[in-house]
C-alpha cells in the first residue's frame, strides 16, 4: 500500500507541474503573438467544396470555362515568356478582314484564311471559337507519327478485334484486313487519303504502343505548338465532347505539317497504292477524298469564269456534331494559302464554302 501511494503521489505532483508549465507557455504565446494559426497571412487557404474535391485531382482534360477570367490570357499585357519555345504562332495581318459569310452564301459560320508562307491570318470569322475537328484531327496524327516513329520501315499487324471495334463505332476505314501487316508509310497515306481510322489506330499502336499513349503525345505536341483551343481524346476524330479545337488551331497544325517533307507529300497526293500483301495482292488503292471532292470545281479569284491557282490537297471531316469540315492547301502565283471551314451543311457545301473563302478574300 505504501509503495503504491508513493507512486500515485508522485504522479499527481508531475501532473500539477505540467499544468503550470502549459499555463506559462500559453501566456508567453499570447504575449508574443505566436498563438495565431494563420502565420502566413499571404498564403490563400485551400477550401474544398466537398470531401471528394479535397482528395481528387483537377480534370486537366476538361474544356476551358469561358466564364473564368483566370483561364483567359490578358491580351493587353502579352508575356513572351509564356509562349512555348517550339510554338507555331499565327498572327493577324494588317489587312485582316472579317469573312462575310452571308454575302458569300456560306453555310459554315466558322472559317479562316491563312498565308502559310508568313503565318499571317488574312481573314476569319469565329476562327478562335471552339469547334469539333472530326477527321481533320488526322493531320496532327500523322505529324506525331512522323516525328516519333523509331523505325520508318516497321509494319503494323491488324487484329480482327480492333477493326471490328472501329466498324462498330461507324469510323471511316482505309480498308486494311485482319492479320494484314501494313508498312508505316502506307498507314500515313491510309490515314489522310481515305481518312482511315484503321490506319490512324495502327499508327498509334505502332508508334506508342497504345492509342492512349499516342494521344498523350498529340496533346503534348499541341502544347509545344502553343495551341490555345485544342485537346484530343483520340487519334481519328471520333466525336467526344473533350475532343475539340478551333479553325485557327487547325490551320496552325496544317501549316506545321507542310513544313514536314513526309507529311506534306502525303497531304498533297491524289492517288496512292499500298504495298502488296497476302490479304491484298494488288495493294489497297487509295484516293484523296479532298481532291476527289473538288472534281469539276476550281478557284476563280477574278470571278471571271477562269481557273486561278490549284488546290493541292488537305483534309476533310464529318460527324453529326461537327458538321462537314474541310481544310485545303491552295497555291496561287507561287504562294501557299490555307482555308479552313467547319459546320457546313453538306460535303458539297464545304467545298463551295472553302472556295468562297479564297475567292472573296484573295486578289487576283
Amino acid at each position: 500500500m505504501y509503495n503504491s501511494n508513493k507512486r500515485g503521489g508522485a504522479a499527481l505532483v508531475a501532473v500539477l507541474i505540467m499544468m503550470i508549465l502549459v499555463a506559462v507557455g500559453v501566456a508567453v504565446m499570447i504575449i508574443t503573438g505566436k498563438g495565431n494559426i494563420d502565420e502566413a497571412d499571404n498564403v490563400p487557404a485551400f477550401t474544398p467544396t466537398s470531401e471528394s474535391a479535397a482528395d481528387s485531382k483537377p480534370d486537366e482534360s476538361s474544356a476551358p470555362d469561358d466564364s473564368s477570367t483566370e483561364s483567359q490570357p490578358d491580351s493587353s499585357k502579352p508575356d513572351d515568356s509564356s509562349i512555348p519555345e517550339n510554338a507555331v504562332v499565327l498572327t493577324e495581318a494588317e489587312t485582316f478582314k472579317e469573312i462575310d459569310y452571308k454575302a458569300a452564301n456560306m453555310t459554315g459560320k466558322y472559317a479562316i484564311l491563312v498565308s502559310a508562307d508568313d503565318m499571317k491570318i488574312l481573314a476569319g470569322i469565329n476562327h478562335e471559337k471552339k469547334i469539333y475537328p472530326a477527321s481533320m484531327t488526322k493531320v496532327m496524327t500523322i505529324i506525331v507519327a512522323a516525328e516519333n516513329i523509331k523505325d520508318p520501315d516497321s509494319k503494323y499487324k491488324f487484329t480482327k478485334q480492333m477493326l471490328d471495334d472501329l466498324n462498330n463505332q461507324g469510323a471511316s476505314m482505309a480498308g486494311f484486313a485482319a492479320n494484314e501487316e501494313v508498312a508505316f508509310i502506307d498507314l500515313l497515306y491510309g490515314a489522310i487519303l481515305q481518312s482511315g481510322a484503321d490506319a490512324t489506330t495502327g499508327l498509334a499502336n505502332l508508334v506508342a504502343g497504345s492509342e492512349t499513349d499516342f494521344v498523350a503525345l498529340m496533346n503534348k505536341k499541341a502544347e509545344e505548338m502553343g495551341l490555345e483551343t485544342t485537346h484530343f481524346t483520340n487519334c481519328s476524330g471520333l466525336h467526344d465532347k473533350e475532343h475539340y479545337s478551333s479553325c485557327k488551331d487547325m490551320a496552325t497544325i496544317l501549316c506545321y505539317a507542310l513544313k514536314n517533307e513526309t507529311c506534306k507529300k502525303v497531304l498533297t497526293t491524289h492517288k496512292y497504292t499500298t504495298a502488296k500483301t497476302p490479304q491484298h495482292p494488288d495493294g489497297v488503292k487509295l484516293s484523296s477524298t479532298v481532291l476527289d471532292s473538288f472534281s469539276g470545281y476550281y478557284v476563280d479569284l477574278g470571278l471571271d469564269g477562269k481557273k486561278d491557282g490549284e488546290i493541292l490537297g488537305g483534309k476533310s471531316g464529318f460527324t453529326d456534331e461537327a458538321g462537314n469540315a474541310l481544310e485545303t492547301v491552295y497555291e496561287y502565283n507561287g504562294k501557299t494559302y490555307i482555308s479552313v471551314v467547319t459546320k457546313c451543311t453538306s460535303k458539297n457545301a464545304a467545298v463551295i464554302d472553302n472556295m468562297a473563302v479564297y475567292e472573296r478574300n484573295l486578289s487576283k
